[in-house]
């Protein structure tokens, strides 16, 4: 009898098995059929993570899209994804929802995050196992750097980003701060921390610790050289390469840095009593001889002791590279319109982020398959170029054409030969010729200036 029980309750297991796989594979198929953007970012993220438990026109796959398509189009509206919906829906012979944005709003509103962040681990894990060259002299080198971000000036955004400070109240923005720790090979945004202008760079690059792997090679400028943080990173057994921070002293050589006697309040005192008492590094100065350029003498610190398998030229060659990690956050900030976000509470605005980070590594996955089916090096290709290449050529990825897949060979062709010259020590000033409109600055609330405005008419 109880084997009988127990064989059935193994067949019963393997029946549900095989139908949620059927089930899978079903939601798997018909999601990828949404459109040319579906199937693309299909092939990078499954779609079944996805799953609904309705029936819905915006399911959580559709509106994932469709908000994927929004943030790859700069300062486009929730009318144009509904758009987006709309034309799918009528190809798909579905009933068309109607123009009001609402029901896509608020199935945005209900799109999980925790699926978000799903969606970027399986990213992370299309990288890890697409054979990325070393970066640098045959380890893996991991970027860090921070930019500040601005949204809506909505009452539920300041209470959780309060203003910048010298702000007046009503005439700012909500201001956070965004640090990403970036792969300087392939420039997939890896990991990244969140949270308002006021945090310290450091604090939250220690965030991002645990995703730093043990050989790896951490550079930065000199915003993150503290002793607390070189020593974490040395604790997980990777090295760093860091700009010496300006209140430091210059010297060369190998020099001895002692612990500090205390630590700040953002440290846990436990981890901070297990870090080391002095910490071992090397200083290693070079000239920048270029014209233009405002620094004429560079110091860094590194953990790299060993000077014939690391010489000093080749330091200061990796310190260089340490610039593509502005082009990164320019990527972001500029082509995809990280540096304001658009939504107007706090819940939607960490999805945004989430979606942008996730649009961008789509774009860079994009281009590392290019690269790697072409054989160029992918710190030649144009972020910029694959992003308006994708949008043209969305539309023949569709599955119901037959020349989608000829389309998707020919867009990665067409990626891999949009390069872009290499320019080293180029430089240009921080201006623009053309001149913006001399429109009046607010001083004080919108709506204060109105009625002292309609006054003075009359």
């Amino acid at each position: 009898m109880a084997k009988t029980i127990i064989g059935e309750a193994v067949e019963s297991g393997a029946a549900e098995r095989a139908e949620g796989r059927v089930t899978g594979e079903r939601l798997r198929k018909k999601a990828k059929n949404l459109d040319g953007l579906a199937r693309l970012v299909g092939g990078f993220i499954p779609p079944e993570i996805f799953a609904g438990e309705r029936d819905r026109v915006y399911s959580p796959w559709v509106t994932f899209v469709a908000f994927l398509g929004q943030v790859l189009t700069r300062e486009s509206a929730c009318r144009n994804a509904v758009r987006h919906v709309q034309a799918w829906c009528l190809a798909e012979r579905r009933p068309v929802p109607d123009e009001n944005t609402s029901g896509y709003c608020q199935a945005r509103a209900r799109l999980d995050l925790d699926q978000l962040k799903e969606a970027h681990e399986h990213l992370i894990q299309w990288f890890a196992g697409s054979g990325a060259p070393a970066s640098w002299l045959g380890r893996q080198v991991r970027v860090l750097d921070g930019c500040g971000v601005s949204m809506p000036d909505t009452a539920q955004n300041r209470e959780r980003w309060p203003y910048a400070g010298g702000q007046k109240p009503g005439c700012g923005f909500p201001t956070a701060q965004l640090v990403g720790l970036f792969s300087l090979a392939t420039g997939q945004l890896t990991r990244f921390a969140f949270a308002d202008w006021k945090a310290h760079e450091i604090p939250l690059a220690r965030q991002l610790v645990p995703w730093i792997e043990p050989k790896e090679i951490v550079l930065a400028d000199r915003g993150f050289c503290g002793w607390g943080f070189i020593a974490l990173l040395q604790r997980k057994q990777a090295d760093v390469v860091l700009r010496l921070h300006q209140l430091r002293r210059p010297q060369r050589g190998r020099v001895t840095w002692p612990k500090p006697q205390r630590s700040s309040d953002t440290w846990d005192q436990s981890l901070w009593a297990e870090l080391p008492d002095e910490l071992a590094l090397r200083m290693v100065t070079f000239l920048v001889d270029v014209k233009g350029f405002r620094t004429k003498e560079v110091t860094v610190v590194t953990t790299l002791l060993d000077e014939e398998k690391y010489p000093d030229a080749a330091i200061a060659e990796l310190y260089r590279r340490r610039w593509a990690v502005e082009l990164f956050f320019r990527e972001i900030k500029t082509t995809l319109g990280l540096d304001v976000l658009r939504c107007q509470s706090p819940e939607l605005i960490e999805k945004e982020v989430w979606m942008q980070v996730i649009a961008y590594n789509v774009i860079r996955a994009l281009m590392c398959e290019a690269a790697k089916v072409h054989r160029v090096a992918v710190d030649q290709l144009s972020f910029k170029g694959t992003v308006a290449t994708l949008r043209q050529w969305t539309p023949l990825l569709a599955p119901a054409l037959f020349v989608s897949r000829l389309a998707r060979r020919e867009l990665l062709r067409v990626i891999a030969a949009d390069l872009v010259p290499r320019r080293p020590d180029r430089s240009e000033p921080r201006a623009v010729k053309r001149r913006p409109k001399s429109y009046q600055l607010l001083s004080k609330p919108r709506h204060e200036m109105v009625v002292s405005h309609s006054r003075n008419q009359k």
